[in-house]
């Protein structure tokens, strides 16, 4: 009874996405690796969740984003190939050289964060190899790659 309850909620939410013409896209799942590298989102003293924390080996591509726990910030390599961070729905960063040929952003086991094309090829990094062990997507709107001890080492620089 629950799997026909889920498949009719799945299909009330399309339907309610797509009344008046308008179109939601939902990203695909990450693989059960990069599942398990993200640090859980546990709620702050105010009730609001906490900074989204990702591991190394983390990698999202076209369509798909790494978001706040607050969702206040969305840090989304696009559909045009744009890498782009998002903050209360403006946009507030974007890779340098990035569009149109973004593909896969990538924080890899050396501690770089990299965007990749499809072909492969870095078209951006945050310079951060050997040094960066966490990356940060925060509720204030920055993005931040940190180091073991916790202290930053490349950042957005577009929190509050």
């Amino acid at each position: 009874m629950s799997k026909s309850f889920s498949r009719l909620a799945i299909a009330f939410t399309a339907a309610t996405l797509m009344v008046g013409g308008t179109t939601a896209a939902v990203a695909a799942p990450a693989p059960a690796a990069q599942q398990q590298s993200r640090t859980a989102q546990v709620p702050g003293e105010s009730g609001t969740m906490a900074d989204a924390h990702f591991g190394k080996g983390t990698e999202f591509c076209r369509n798909q984003a790494l978001t706040s726990g607050n969702g206040r910030a969305v840090l989304r390599v696009q559909e045009d190939g744009n890498f782009v961070l998002y903050k209360d729905g403006r946009p507030v960063w974007q890779a340098p050289n990035a569009w149109p040929n973004g593909n896969c952003a990538v924080f890899q086991e050396d501690g770089n964060f990299v965007l990749y094309d499809i072909s492969g090829r870095p078209l951006w990094h945050s310079n951060t190899w050997s040094r960066g062990e966490t990356l940060a997507v925060q509720d204030d709107g920055n993005v931040v790659v940190y180091d073991g001890n916790g202290a930053p080492v490349w950042a957005t620089n577009t929190g509050d």
